[in-house]
């Protein structure tokens, strides 16, 4: 019987974990800005010529 609630509390926890986690990565991917072409693999140029 003890064995039976630790398994259920274990599901439980991993269940709020699991949704928690895929929760945030939606919402981070919803917030994320959509990157062109030119913007994943043009050369770092822009940082070099600020300093």
């Amino acid at each position: 019987m003890r064995s039976l609630i630790f398994g259920a509390a274990l599901l439980a926890l991993a269940t709020i974990g699991c949704s928690t986690f895929i929760s945030a990565a939606v919402s981070a991917a919803r917030d994320a800005k959509a990157a062109t072409f030119s913007d994943r693999f043009a050369p770092p140029t822009k940082a070099l010529s600020m300093s």
